[in-house]
C-alpha cells in the first residue's frame, strides 16, 4: 500500500490545481497529476509547461517516491464518494488501485520521471498586497484579456508596479480595462510584468475566497504566489503591452450618470433584438433621457428608455451591447459615469466619483 488518505484532504487540493491541466494537450502526462511523497507529506503538482501549481497535505504513510494519476478521474472518483471516507492507494505494476469502503478503482499511471516540471524559479522583488484588493482589481480587469489573439501580448493581464500604486491594465483591441489600488512601494519598485490569461484565472481562484494579506514574488520570466498551502508558479508573457495610456480619452465634455440596474436591465432587454454578429445597441441621448435602440437583419427592433443625469441635448453613439453590460458590471457603486468627447470616441465608463477603476470601450457604426 502506498498511503490512505482522507476523501476531503485529498478533495481540496485537487480540486484547487486542477484548472492548470491540460484537456486536449499533446502531450498525455499533462492530464495527469503528479504525486511527490516524502516523510509522510504530499506534494500534488499540475502543469500547462506555462503555469504551474501544487498544493501539500499530510498522509498516512512510510512510502516515499512518485506517481502520475489521470487528474479529472481521480477528482470525479475523489467527487463520488461519501463525505469522511478514507481512501486507500496501491500501486499494480502501470496502474493504481483506489480502494474506499466497498468501491474499488484502477486507474492507469505514467512515469512520474517524464513529467514535465518548471525549473527552479529564481525571484528578486516581493510585494505584499491584501487579497480583497487583488481580488477586486483581477473582477475589474480580467474580462478584458483577449482569447488566442494573434497579438499574444493580449492575452494575458498587465500587473504594474509604480511608486504609490499597484495597477491592472488588460485590452482585446475593442475595450479596455484598468483598476489600481493604492500601495506603499517601501522597496522602491517599478515594474511591469505580463500574466498569461490562465495564471490569471487562476489567481483569481486561488484569492477569492480568502481575506489576508499574500506575497507575490517577482521573477525575470516568472511569477509566484503561495496561498494556504498552494502554489502558483506562471511563465511571464514576453511581450511589451500597448501603451494603455494614450487609449484612455481625455477631454471628454459629455457625459451622463444612469442607474446601474436600471441600465442593465434595459441593455439586456433591447439586447434580444440586436444583431447577433455584431450585438450593437444605439444611444440617443437627450437632456435626463437615454433611449436604447437595437435591430437585426430579420427587421426586428427594441427600443427602451431610462432617465439619466445629464447636460447632453442631443447625441448619439453605438456600442457592442456585451462590452457595456461586462462594464457595468464590475463598477462597485449604484450609479454609473459614461463620458464622451464626440459620438464617435470611444466611451469611458467609471465610478460617478472615483478614478481607481476605468473601462474604455470603442463604439460601432450602426
Amino acid at each position: 500500500m502506498l498511503f490512505k488518505i482522507q476523501r476531503e484532504q485529498l478533495l481540496a487540493p485537487i480540486n484547487q490545481i486542477c484548472g492548470v491541466v491540460e484537456k486536449k494537450g499533446t502531450l498525455p502526462i499533462l492530464s495527469h497529476v503528479l504525486f511527490s511523497i516524502s516523510q509522510g507529506e504530499l506534494t500534488l503538482t499540475t502543469s500547462d509547461l506555462e503555469v504551474e501549481m501544487n498544493s501539500k497535505t499530510q498522509v498516512d504513510t512510510e512510502y516515499e517516491g512518485e506517481l502520475t494519476l489521470p487528474a479529472q478521474k481521480l477528482l470525479d472518483i475523489c467527487k463520488s464518494l461519501a463525505d469522511g471516507s478514507i481512501m486507500s492507494f496501491t500501486i499494480d505494476d502501470d496502474h493504481c488501485d483506489i480502494s474506499s469502503g466497498e468501491s474499488r478503482f484502477s486507474l492507469s499511471t505514467l512515469s512520474a520521471n517524464e513529467y514535465p516540471l518548471l525549473e527552479d524559479v529564481e525571484t528578486f522583488e516581493t510585494i505584499h498586497i491584501d487579497s480583497q484588493e487583488l481580488a477586486r482589481m483581477l473582477k475589474q480587469t480580467l474580462f478584458c484579456m483577449a482569447s488566442h489573439d494573434v497579438r499574444y501580448f493580449l492575452n494575458g493581464l498587465l500587473f504594474e508596479i509604480l511608486s504609490d500604486k499597484i495597477r491592472c491594465v488588460s485590452a482585446d483591441g475593442h475595450r479596455l480595462a484598468l483598476s489600481e489600488a493604492d500601495y506603499d512601494n517601501e522597496a522602491g519598485i517599478n515594474k511591469q510584468i505580463l500574466i498569461p490569461r490562465k495564471g490569471v484565472m487562476e489567481l483569481n481562484k486561488m484569492i477569492r475566497d480568502i481575506d489576508q494579506d499574500i506575497a507575490i514574488h517577482l521573477g525575470k520570466n516568472h511569477v509566484s504566489v503561495e496561498v494556504e498551502g498552494t502554489r502558483m508558479t506562471s511563465k511571464l508573457i514576453d511581450g511589451k503591452f500597448p501603451d494603455y495610456q494614450s487609449v484612455i480619452p481625455l477631454d471628454m465634455d459629455n457625459d451622463f450618470v444612469a442607474n446601474k440596474v436600471a441600465l442593465e436591465k434595459a441593455l439586456r432587454r433591447v439586447a434580444i433584438l440586436s444583431n447577433e454578429q455584431y450585438k450593437g445597441v444605439k444611444f440617443k441621448i437627450s437632456t435626463n433621457h437615454l433611449q436604447i435602440l437595437g435591430h437585426n437583419p430579420d427587421q426586428e427592433q427594441a427600443e427602451d428608455s431610462i432617465e439619466v443625469d445629464t447636460t447632453i441635448t442631443d447625441m448619439e453613439t453605438a456600442f457592442n451591447v456585451n462590452y457595456l453590460l461586462d462594464a457595468i458590471n464590475v463598477i462597485d457603486h449604484e450609479d454609473v459615469q459614461f463620458s464622451f468627447k464626440d459620438p464617435l470616441s470611444s466611451c469611458l465608463i467609471k465610478h460617478p466619483d472615483r478614478l481607481d477603476c476605468r473601462l474604455v470601450v470603442m463604439p460601432l457604426r450602426i
